[in-house]
């Protein structure tokens, strides 16, 4: 891993420091220009997902008029030994051309699985990060999190931020271990009252063991124990198509999680620190709400609000923030998923507090129908991750130099 000495780190603090200026844009929240990393990217099957997710990200907080460095954590800098603030670029949009909703290509299809174990075999360091871009991330005051599946989303890069003293958006390490795992997640939540469909693990290498065991009435829903944007989901009807479904939830090395098939409609809400937004319903014509029907332009649509009573409505976001709670998500985002069965019960199929950001994503949709849009919602994540840093005075619009 590249490492940069204390020198010059303090040499580039010293050359570099901000100095206070005018409000870098008429809609931003500080009354400083910031300089944003957003890490996206990365050699995992979400790999798409986060290049677009980083993007929008990107192109949000530049229109704010912050200097932002667009990072792929899988590939090393075009130039190597770059001075780290020449990474760093602006672009402020007027306010009538700033779009209100993430604005970025759309993540189709998902990368093959070879292909991302050359690149991670080739340029990433301890499997999260490519060689030359830490001293990119020291550099910024905050580095935007949008890298997702075992690198992201397990806590391995939070861990390795951590390491180094660098403040990023998103949930702590801790909690991104607690919440990758669909398993742990779902024992932690049944133990203090959310309801969940009933599950069982099969070991990646135990197939037939775990099967013989299998206590869960079909049909099932198999997909992998850890991982997102629903790759590897399959809905099995016939108990002889289980192992196939096992052997597609673990291609990446991962265990297999069974649940019992629950009938209903598919809902989804964000929340923002003490902040929950509203309640979307994602609608598609296919038999299972995956990767396709997710990022597949037309082959879904998202209602929201949700077409739901008011008394439903209120319940089920009690029920997201007590998940939130539950899981000591904190100050910063979560997205958790519901089904309302037919016999009017809402339960808990997963949570993500790292959650897509994409033109499709239901996290900015959710936000955006409570007030939120997109580039404030990008720097509200900003401000929270500098706060719980001690790097902001408690008026977000003044920014401490505490670097």
């Amino acid at each position: 891993m590249s490492q940069i000495s204390d020198g010059d780190a303090q040499r580039w603090t010293e050359v570099h420091e901000l100095e206070p200026v005018d409000r870098p844009h008429p809609l931003s929240a500080i009354d400083r220009p910031l300089r944003v990393a957003v890490l996206a990217g990365g050699a995992n099957t979400e790999r798409n997902v986060s290049l677009s997710s980083g993007t929008a990200v990107v192109r949000a907080l530049r229109g704010l008029g912050h200097a932002v460095a667009q990072l792929d954590s899988a590939s090393p800098p075009v130039v190597p030994d770059q001075d780290p603030e020449e990474s760093f670029l602006t672009a402020e949009v007027s306010e009538e051309d700033l779009s209100d909703r993430p604005d970025a290509p759309t993540a189709v299809v998902p990368p093959d699985l070879d292909a991302l174990q050359q690149v991670r075999d080739a340029q990433q360091q301890l499997g999260v990060l490519a060689e030359g871009l830490l001293p990119v991330l020291r550099h910024a005051d905050v580095v935007f999190l949008t890298v997702f599946g075992d690198e992201g989303e397990s806590g391995a890069t939070q861990a390795l931020l951590d390491e180094h003293g660098i403040v990023y958006t998103g949930p702590s390490a801790e909690v991104c271990r607690l919440t990758f795992d669909k398993a742990v997640t779902k024992e932690h939540l049944a133990a203090r009252g959310i309801l969940t469909p009933r599950w069982h693990v099969v070991g990646r290498n135990r197939v037939e063991e775990g099967l013989a065991s299998l206590g869960v009435p079909g049909p099932w829903i198999v997909k992998p124990v850890a991982g997102g944007s629903t790759i590897g989901l399959s809905m099995v009807e016939d108990a002889a198509d289980l192992p196939a479904a096992c052997e597609l939830a673990s291609a990446e090395g991962r265990d297999a999680l069974i649940e019992e098939f629950v009938p209903g409609r598919d809902f989804t809400i964000g929340v923002l620190g003490e902040r929950v937004f509203a309640v979307v319903e994602a609608i598609t014509d296919r038999e299972l709400y995956d990767y396709e029907a997710k990022y597949t332009p037309g082959a879904s649509s998202k209602q929201v609000p949700a077409d739901l009573t008011p008394e439903q409505t209120a319940h089920v976001r009690e029920l997201t923030a007590e998940v939130h709670r539950l899981l000591g998500i904190g100050d910063t985002s979560s997205r958790a998923d519901f089904r309302l069965g037919p016999d009017g019960r809402f339960t808990f199929f997963e949570t993500n507090p790292l959650p897509g950001l994409t033109p499709t994503s239901s996290y900015p949709l959710s936000a955006l129908a409570e007030g939120l849009e997109f580039p404030q919602l990008c720097e509200e994540l900003v401000i929270r991750a500098l706060r719980g840093a001690g790097k902001l005075d408690g008026d977000p619009s003044h920014l401490r130099a505490t670097r």
